[in-house]
């Protein structure tokens, strides 16, 4: 690996951010983004790097859920007049999805039409988009078929009378 290289992966460990670092080594992006399509090494090295910044990330998110922190409050000419230990309780709701999506993932129940829906019969693309966080809904939604059209794994085409 490159001084370069070395350098940009130190900085990205302390800040977690590509352009922060790029700029701490006095690396340009494409540099970086070169790197990582045409050395096998340098990927894995940052794919190390990712997973440190996102222990430390995951760390301090744990910290401030489960153990708080002191704000300062009742200030009176410039000064606090006490403190008051606050928490995040939507980190600690982030954290339970993660540690135990099996418990604490939202579920959604779908009745009528809905309930015998098959996502391994959509489309790739529907798929896709619905990993990608698009909302089930907007996406079955954005398939409504046109006339004596099915939707793979929610409707059949209408029958033609006889």
């Amino acid at each position: 690996m490159t001084p370069q290289q070395r350098a940009f992966l130190a900085a990205f460990r302390k800040t977690g951010n590509v352009r922060l670092a790029c700029e701490a080594a006095k690396v340009g992006r494409s540099s970086h983004y070169r790197w990582l399509n045409r050395s096998p090494g340098y990927r894995e090295a940052f794919a190390v790097a990712k997973e440190e910044v996102a222990d430390i990330l995951e760390a301090e998110a744990f910290r401030r859920a489960v153990h708080g922190w002191e704000e300062p409050v009742g200030w009176y000419k410039g000064k606090a007049g006490g403190v008051v230990k606050r928490y995040s309780d939507p980190l600690l709701i982030l954290l339970l999805k993660a540690l135990r999506p099996d418990r604490y993932r939202e579920t959604v129940q779908f009745k009528g039409a809905m309930a015998n829906l098959d996502l391994n019969q959509l489309p790739d693309e529907a798929i896709e988009r619905i990993a990608r966080g698009e909302h089930v809904m907007s996406v079955l939604a954005s398939m409504v078929p046109r006339a004596g059209e099915a939707v793979p794994g929610l409707l059949a085409p209408p029958e033609e009378p006889e």
